[in-house]
């Protein structure tokens, strides 16, 4: 009797030990791979901001490029005129005509466009009621993945007078930019939902990163003379408040981004994000409302067919352009 109950015991132990090297198996496979699907997710979105930024980034530096030569173009301009001035001795009728046009340019009001991309977010309707509090009107380049679960902030948008464009369904640059198809299908996708959901047919895009961005897999020209085709006009940015770096700037260098840069363009398109993690936009956008409200001959208004676009790539041009 003694034997069989040693032997019993022996082979609960055994049980026990098997158990636990199973476990500790299980354990050992199990950690390691859960890390390294977290380290995929996390380098994935790292990826994608990354692109992001340096998209924005060049885009900027695009603007800086057009401004510089526009600048050289003018007083190029300055100097042929002083010379057929000279070459004359007199401007006679030239001189007032300038005078005329110098006129008209500065009794037409400096137009500034406020835009948020990749919403709606937890901050949209914060957003709203501060652009309601001040009586201004903006545009929002919404994403669709954002609002499966809650389209009524899309139709909140548009009932509160804003314009609504579009700025792609999931928003994932390797997924979008990998093929004129996959373009097509994420174009395709989120102006269905947006005309579904609201019932506004949109007729504004915004890509991701600009029409300047330089992470696309596809020809950019394609992709903007797609957009074109399909009646829709796509807008980039000529000021941009900065929001979209990492770490995430302060409320103060938003606002110094934004109002520092609005008064050097009569047509000025301003680049925000209204994402999860921008409550420094959020906490910004009041005094930058009140500041370009206070400029002299300024009025802000929302992205309409009347807006002359702002875009780093025009249709069918190239890089030698």
């Amino acid at each position: 009797m003694s034997d069989i109950s040693h032997a019993d015991r022996r082979k609960k132990r055994v049980k026990r030990l098997k158990r636990m090297i199973v476990a500790s198996f299980f354990l050992l496979l199990t950690i390691p791979t859960a890390l390294c699907i977290l380290l995929v997710c996390r380098l994935h979105t790292m990826s994608n901001e990354l692109m992001e930024m340096t998209a924005q980034y060049e885009a900027q530096l695009q603007i800086t490029d057009d401004m510089q030569n526009l600048l050289d173009d003018e007083k190029s301009n300055g100097r042929d005129e002083k010379s057929a001035k000279d070459a004359t001795g007199t401007d006679g009728d030239a001189e007032d005509e300038i005078l005329d046009e110098a006129t008209l340019k500065a009794d037409e009001p400096r137009k500034v466009y406020l835009t948020f991309d990749d919403g709606p977010s937890i901050y949209t309707e914060q957003i709203l009621d501060i652009l309601d509090t001040y009586g201004v009107k903006a545009t929002f380049f919404v994403t669709g993945a954002q609002a499966e679960e809650h389209p009524e902030w899309y139709r909140e948008i548009v009932e509160r007078g804003h314009t609504l464009g579009m700025h792609t369904y999931s928003h994932v640059y390797s997924d979008i930019y990998k093929s004129k198809a996959n373009f097509i299908r994420d174009f395709t996708k989120l102006r269905s939902y947006v005309k579904e959901t609201t019932g506004v047919d949109p007729k504004y895009y915004r890509f991701p990163g600009g029409s300047s961005n330089t992470v696309s897999s596809t020809d950019i020209n394609i992709l903007c003379e797609y957009v074109t085709d399909q009646d829709m006009v796509y807008f980039d940015w000529n000021v941009s408040s900065g929001d979209a770096t990492d770490p995430m700037p302060s409320k103060d260098r938003i606002i110094a981004n934004v109002t520092d840069n609005v008064g050097k363009h009569d047509t000025a398109v301003v680049l925000f994000h209204d994402a999860g993690d921008k409550y420094s936009t959020v906490q910004a956008l009041p005094t930058i409302i009140e500041r370009i409200q206070a400029m002299d001959n300024t009025v802000i208004l929302p992205i309409t067919e009347e807006t002359e676009p702002v875009q780093h790539k025009k249709v069918n041009t190239s890089e030698e352009d």
